[in-house]
């Protein structure tokens, strides 16, 4: 599946170009210095789309939810790319990079999450269609 491809290479290329920070330490894009940090340098938060449960979603709701997690991925690879920036930017300061740095490996996370949340629903639901 393409999606999961892409979360896969996305959640590689985190690892490798920064390593792994805490979820923990991670910072939220709620976060007013992350805010005006990716603000100032036009990166954008994509909002995470939500999952239907298996159980009493339609085959309408599944295939829209998939859309929009295709949609997602592409928002959130374009500010994985944005923080990325930032973060090798040695304008930016030692903190901001750090900053950077972190939103990027939460972002990574949260796709995690997504396919991870999307890939059970969405088993769930093919299972109960061959019932």
């Amino acid at each position: 599946m393409n999606l999961i491809m892409s979360l896969k290479h996305a959640s590689l290329v985190a690892f490798l170009a920064f390593g792994y920070a805490s979820l923990a330490a991670a910072q939220s894009p709620q976060d007013p210095q992350l805010a005006q940090l990716t603000d100032a340098a036009g990166c954008l938060f994509a909002e995470m789309p939500a999952i239907p449960d298996a159980a009493d979603a339609t085959m309408e709701q599944m295939v829209a939810t998939q859309g929009a997690i295709q949609a997602y991925i592409e928002k959130s690879n374009a500010l994985l790319g944005c923080l990325e920036g930032i973060a090798e930017n040695e304008e930016f300061t030692a903190e901001d990079r750090q900053l950077a740095l972190e939103a990027y490996n939460a972002e990574v996370a949260r796709q995690e999450t997504l396919a991870e949340n999307w890939n059970v629903q969405r088993t769930s639901f093919l299972e109960k269609q061959q019932q």
